[in-house]
């Protein structure tokens, strides 16, 4: 069971909306509701690769029990936090009509409460022992203490979880000292923690090295479409290309990959395999409508696409 912790989940809505053009009224007639933020497109990825998550998140009001609702159909385990303030929700409009052109509105999580970053850490840490690996997963809401991270991690390394991350910004810089087993990030992200542009493998490759000196014991960045790159605990480089596809929507494909990356961990598999695992569901990911579902046959079939740079 991989324990997976979700700092800023949402409510995610995908509307398919042919022809749309902004200041129109329509209505809608293809809808698509998930349980979202990326950890539970994770947890659903997972479910692909014969791996289960348990959750942990901060929820709150009513469509914090639809996530819930949605989540148990979905066959995801929850052992939420519950807060006081209302989940956000994310919405995505898809136009099929414009090769699939996306339009994204995505609200910010409204502040966690006095003590309740708190709780959900005390939460997380109850589950330690049951848990193979610890997976924390996206942005971190108002509220958060400036070393809310690190208080995680720092439980989680003291019990002798591996912990897993797939985050930016100042939590991450925090959290380098703990010496992290794998940090993925993209190349957006990356950059900005190195503060540089990332706009090749060989680019990526350098910013990599330079996040695993700050502390990460293994790190992978990820170029969209160009694939992914990284550096093993052993200081070894490897870089995997992605295969070309008729993406219909790349929405939760990086989650997909992660989710690909930590599976093949759990199963044994060494980091450039399990890299190379990972690019193939964020490939599979992107050939239907709705974060952190793919078919395994095309998994499968993208995997031998995956090919070294």
């Amino acid at each position: 069971m991989i324990l997976t912790v979700v700092p800023n989940p949402a409510l995610d809505k995908t509307v398919i909306l042919p022809g749309f053009e902004p200041g129109k009224t329509y209505r809608a007639t293809e809808i698509l509701t998930l349980a979202g933020g990326k950890g539970f497109n994770f947890a659903r990825a997972l479910q692909a690769f014969g791996q289960t998550a348990l959750l942990v998140a901060p929820l709150g009001g009513n469509f914090g029990q639809r996530l819930l609702e949605l989540a148990s159909q979905d066959g995801l385990n929850c052992d939420p936090q519950v807060i006081k303030a209302e989940l956000r929700t994310c919405l995505t409009i898809l136009d099929p009509a414009a090769s699939n052109r996306l339009t994204e509105v995505y609200e910010n999580g409204a502040p966690l409460g006095p003590g309740d970053w708190q709780k959900l850490v005390d939460r997380a840490a109850t589950h330690f022992r049951e848990a193979d690996f610890m997976a924390v997963c996206g942005s971190f809401p108002p509220g958060v203490p400036p070393d809310g991270l690190y208080e995680l991690v720092k439980q989680a390394k003291a019990a002798g979880l591996p912990v897993m991350l797939d985050t930016y910004g100042p939590q991450l810089e925090n959290v380098f000292a703990l010496a992290p087993d794998l940090l993925k990030i993209n190349q957006h992200e990356a950059g900005a923690a190195v503060g540089r542009e990332i706009a090749t493998p060989e680019q990526a490759l350098t910013a990599a090295a330079e996040l695993q000196q700050r502390g990460a014991r293994q790190v992978v960045i990820t170029l969209g479409k160009q694939g992914a790159v990284g550096f093993t605990a052993g200081k070894q480089p490897f870089s995997w290309a992605s295969p070309e596809v008729a993406a219909v929507s790349p929405v939760g494909s990086g989650d997909c990959f992660f989710a690909g990356v930590a599976a093949s961990l759990v199963q044994g598999k060494d980091l450039p395999e399990a890299v190379r695992w990972g690019i193939a569901a964020g490939a599979a990911n992107t050939l239907q409508v709705g974060a952190g579902r793919f078919n395994r046959d095309e998994l499968e079939q993208l995997y031998a696409l995956v090919k070294p740079i």
